[in-house]
């Protein structure tokens, strides 16, 4: 349901309340509303907090006047002139903090054709790194196959478990081995880059994004979680009465609203404040997920090409499609009346074919031939 929002505060004013979808007028405490002063004063609040310079920022924002009127896109596409997308964001804080504690080799997880993995393995590369990638299998595609070629051509071993479950006991086996090479443990990246530290990310999103405009909405694809967190509690440090509809991409055994929650108080303790989420902020869509993760549907292969057709915006199938398709259904089903609607591309569009095409797939893994053939 499209709701109206209140006017939008000036820049830099102090709110003692915060509007929900609801129309529930809450009172956040003194404490948080002496945090969000805080902070405003302290920005850039991340300072703390160790990072790698990875991403070019800020990502810019162009209009999509062939799509919807007041509509916008966050082109987080951009965000890398070798592998853009959403999960450097996150990188630049994990990494950070990997470099600084001194580790040499780094593990993380996901689907085979794993956009995560590949961002992370393509910034392994470019701080010295050694990228190790814990994957399962997933529903074969040419973006799956590119995604597993170009983590092999930026120098990730690359491990096919039978399913997530394995994941454990393939991480213990390959811990033990590298502390015995390197003499230190692995740094271990959980799957999207999703904790306290890669949600810092997008609290630094947060912030870019006030300096650049103050939308009423957003539409973003909730995997894991962590972009969705991280904007939700940047959000309200930066002054923004932003409502962010976020778009299941995963199963909600995987991510539901409890797992969000969690993880936006822990994100809070990481800073240092009281926890400033209610159940209220949290809108999870589950109507445009289909059949499973990675599996398309008929209204996000219908977005993808009306996206292509109508604005040359290249999207996917897993995230940015469905996503797509959510907004598109809101935007002509139920008009954002005098709002400003943001649409977040976490997608990468920088083309890596040259980097991938003289890799023959007989020199991946055992595991992974079957992608190919």
């Amino acid at each position: 349901m499209i709701v109206s929002r209140p006017d939008n505060p000036t820049r830099g004013s102090i709110l003692g309340r915060f509007y929900f979808k609801d129309s529930t007028d809450l009172t956040i405490s003194r404490k948080a509303e002496d945090d969000l002063l805080r902070f405003r004063i302290m920005n850039p609040l991340l300072t703390p907090f160790s990072r790698q310079a990875l991403a070019t920022l800020p990502t810019p924002i162009c209009s999509l006047p062939a799509i919807g009127t007041n509509l916008y896109m966050k082109q987080d596409n951009l965000s890398d002139s070798v592998y853009g997308g959403n999960k450097i964001r996150k990188l630049e804080f994990l990494l950070g903090e990997a470099m600084a504690e001194g580790r040499k080799s780094v593990i993380t997880y996901g689907a085979a054709g794993s956009n995560h993995a590949l961002a992370t393995a393509v910034c392994c590369r470019t701080l010295g790194l050694h990228a190790i990638s814990i994957l399962a299998p997933q529903q074969t595609s040419d973006h799956v196959r590119k995604n597993i070629l170009m983590q092999y051509a930026a120098g990730a071993d690359l491990h096919l478990c039978p399913d997530y479950t394995h994941f454990p006991a393939c991480t213990k086996q390959l811990v033990k081995h590298h502390l015995a090479i390197d003499g230190i443990k692995p740094y271990i990246i959980p799957a999207g880059g999703t904790n306290p530290t890669g949600a810092l990310g997008f609290v630094n999103a947060a912030f870019e994004l006030a300096e650049q405009m103050r939308p009423d909405v957003i539409y973003l694809p909730m995997g894991t979680g962590g972009t969705f967190a991280g904007l939700l509690v940047g959000l309200k440090l930066a002054g923004l009465q932003t409502r962010i509809e976020a778009i299941r991409v995963v199963d909600p055994a995987f991510r539901n609203a409890g797992h969000i929650k969690k993880l936006c108080n822990d994100l809070c303790a990481k800073l240092s404040i009281a926890p400033l989420i209610y159940d209220s902020d949290i809108t999870i869509r589950d109507e445009f997920f289909g059949e499973g993760y990675g599996t398309p549907t008929a209204e996000g292969r219908d977005a993808v090409e009306w996206f292509k057709t109508k604005e040359k915006v290249q999207l996917e199938n897993t995230y940015t499609g469905k996503t797509a398709a959510a907004l598109l259904h809101d935007l002509y089903s139920h008009p954002h009346e005098d709002q400003t609607v943001l649409y977040w591309n976490t997608l990468n569009s920088q083309d890596f074919s040259n980097e991938i095409s003289g890799i023959d797939f007989l020199d991946l893994p055992p595991a992974f031939h079957s992608y190919f053939e």
